[in-house]
């Protein structure tokens, strides 16, 4: 009877029992988890053979294809069949180990590990499945935060998360809140490909393993003091995912409110009106400028007396 063993890495393994037959299948040994794309993995298959038998063929198959055979009478030993999404390092891979590389969703699916024996000509086999989900390839980045904000400010930020396809979600938490992706204040920006041969916007190069940059952009054009919480915080966390996945990355800041901080900065001077000069204090002995008549009556008054001198004098001496 086949019994369930737990190993210490957290795989699980079909035991059975030694029973004298020529072939004892003792269980396949793989993630019981989910995998995420871009990771390899390693396959165990064991079992055991009777005193005197030999091994004839591990046959390895996704779903009902053969993707890999590792035969001792052939040489070489190991042989692999390609087929889509399981890309097999056979110089890694051998009469008990699998190894696949790069996994996809599409590496997705059961997997059966078929042994045969040489003399007794028995045959057996153990199954297990595996998933592989899309994830971000790290967190998310935010830019443009300032450390320190006042009532008032605007706060205008950018987030990015760099994938392989397909490209992610991304999403805006302020102070524990989602904020909605139809919010007025949150922009969604048209996802970017980038492809070894070259680089097109919103579109998937078949047979190419395309990086995709997604940004998501805050504007709040008026912090108020209900946007910062406990503390004065204003705390902000941009969230990525990929479509389908339970995997999520995320990065966090934080700004504080700074009540002085629109003091020190004063008024705004528009540069298209004059300032205002502001009101003489009580007691300072400076004189502002005043406006007077007087000096330009007087020298009206000499150059009259100037001219008329002139007339005179030119009719003395005719």
């Amino acid at each position: 009877m086949n019994q369930l063993l737990g190993l210490a890495d957290g795989s699980v393994i079909w035991y059975t029992p030694c029973s004298g037959q020529g072939l004892v299948m003792r269980g396949l040994e793989g993630p019981t988890q989910t995998v995420t794309r871009g990771m390899d993995i390693i396959l165990h298959c064991r079992y055991d053979l009777e005193a005197g038998d030999r091994l004839y063929a591990v046959k390895w198959f996704h779903g009902t294809r053969e993707f890999y055979r590792f035969q001792p009478e052939l040489q070489p030993p190991s042989r692999s069949f390609p087929i889509e999404d399981v890309y097999v390092d056979v110089e890694s891979s051998n009469a008990e180990k699998l190894v696949i590389r790069h996994v996809v969703p599409g590496t997705s699916g059961i997997y059966r590990c078929e042994v045969s024996a040489e003399e007794t000509f028995e045959t057996d086999y153990r199954e297990m499945n595996i998933t592989i989900e899309d994830a971000p390839m790290a967190d998310p980045v935010i830019y443009n935060i300032q450390s320190r904000y006042a009532i008032d400010d605007e706060l205008r930020i950018n987030c990015t998360s760099f994938d392989y396809g397909p490209a992610s979600r991304l999403h805006w938490i302020i102070n524990g809140q989602l904020k909605s992706d139809d919010d007025d204040e949150v922009t969604l920006y048209p996802t970017r490909w980038r492809t070894p041969s070259a680089a097109v916007d919103s579109q998937f190069v078949s047979g190419a393993t395309p990086e995709a940059s997604t940004t998501i952009g805050l504007h709040i054009k008026r912090l108020t003091r209900q946007h910062f919480g406990s503390g004065n915080q204003l705390t902000v966390v941009c969230t990525a995912s990929s479509i389908g996945s339970a995997h999520r990355r995320s990065s966090a800041v934080k700004a504080v409110l700074d009540e002085g901080l629109s003091s020190r900065q004063g008024p705004l001077v528009n540069p298209l009106r004059p300032s205002t000069a502001a009101p003489t204090a009580a007691g300072d002995k400076r004189r502002s400028p005043q406006t007077s008549t007087g000096g330009c009556s007087r020298l009206a008054s000499n150059l009259v007396a100037i001219i008329l001198t002139t007339i005179l004098l030119l009719a003395l001496f005719r």
